[in-house]
C-alpha cells in the first residue's frame, strides 16, 4: 500500500497537507479517454481542478486513493511519496 502526503497548495476541500492512501495510478490522457457518462466524481472534480493541465501533460502520472474516508484523484506534483 502506498502512501503520500498532499501538498499544501491543495486547498480542495481541505485535503492539503494530508495523507493519502493511493490504491489506483494513471495518467491524464487515460483520464481524459474516460467516458463523462462513466466518470466518478472524483475524477470530474480533480480534472476541473487542474484546468491548468492540457495535452502535453498527457503521460503525467495521476492516482486515486482515500483521504479521510473519502476517494480523491491527484497529480504526481501534488504528492510527496513517503
Amino acid at each position: 500500500m502506498k502512501k503520500a502526503i498532499i501538498d499544501k497548495k491543495v486547498k480542495h476541500q481541505g485535503i492539503g497537507g494530508k495523507e493519502i492512501i493511493i490504491e489506483k495510478e494513471m495518467t491524464w490522457d487515460d483520464a481524459l479517454d474516460t467516458n463523462f457518462n462513466q466518470m466518478p466524481i472524483a475524477m470530474y472534480n480533480f480534472i476541473r481542478r487542474r484546468l491548468d493541465l492540457d495535452e502535453e501533460q498527457g503521460s503525467m502520472k495521476i492516482y486515486y486513493g482515500h483521504v479521510d474516508n473519502l476517494g480523491y484523484f491527484v497529480a504526481e506534483d501534488e504528492i510527496e511519496m513517503i
